[in-house]
């Protein structure tokens, strides 16, 4: 065989090889775009039955971004920010790791897609899902610990969930259940009281 035929039939390979992990790859984007539709509908669900409950809370949703805001009362308020990343990953992070693959799975079928969550009280990112393939999402932060699920849980259950990081919204706003801000140990000298500059406070996580 010449080099030609040998190169054609091996880039032949390559090109079946990218179809099928490119297939994995959009595979797991559609699905982590499905899970964050039922998540952001299941915080819009929730929301309203907060609204009904007696506390202030607005929903903005814009392509892949959901912005929440509760008002315990005027002045007590939190805000979670939730976005849909573009793009899939091998996931690395133990805690979000599919519990049947590990950090060698450098395959796509290792490989999640991710959706954030931002609080005004935190500059970095303070929730993360992982979402993978075959269905099951991971997550950890600020607002809820541990969690996991499937994409295709009933919706009782997924409005559960939303519900618990509703409630931890509630109680960073009201701080109530361990939730709220501690007086940060950076430093803080008589000329920043002086100039007015406010005390760094840090958020604490509910239990």
């Amino acid at each position: 065989m010449g080099f030609e035929d040998s190169a054609l039939t091996r880039l032949r390979r390559y090109r079946e090889a990218a179809d099928r992990s490119l297939a994995v790859q959009r595979g797991i984007e559609e699905t982590t775009r499905r899970f964050s539709e039922r998540l952001f509908g299941g915080l819009e669900y929730v929301a309203a039955l907060g609204r009904r409950s007696g506390f202030g809370m607005e929903v903005e949703r814009a392509k892949d971004v959901l912005v929440l805001r509760v008002e315990a009362t005027p002045g007590a308020k939190a805000r979670l920010t939730l976005g849909l990343v573009v793009g899939v990953t091998a996931e690395m992070d133990e805690d979000l790791m599919h519990e049947d693959l590990s950090r060698y799975s450098l395959d796509p079928s290792g490989y999640s897609g991710r959706i954030l969550g931002w609080s005004e009280e935190v500059g970095e990112p303070c929730q993360t899902f992982a979402v993978y393939g075959d269905g099951v999402w991971k997550t950890k932060g600020l607002f809820v610990a541990k969690a996991r699920g499937r994409v295709d849980d009933a919706g009782e259950i997924l409005n559960g969930f939303c519900l618990r990081i509703i409630g931890r919204l509630v109680d960073l706003a009201a701080l109530t259940g361990g939730a709220g801000r501690r007086w940060s140990t950076e430093p803080y000298t008589l000329s920043d009281l002086l100039s007015g500059k406010e005390h760094p406070t840090e958020v604490r996580s509910p239990r």
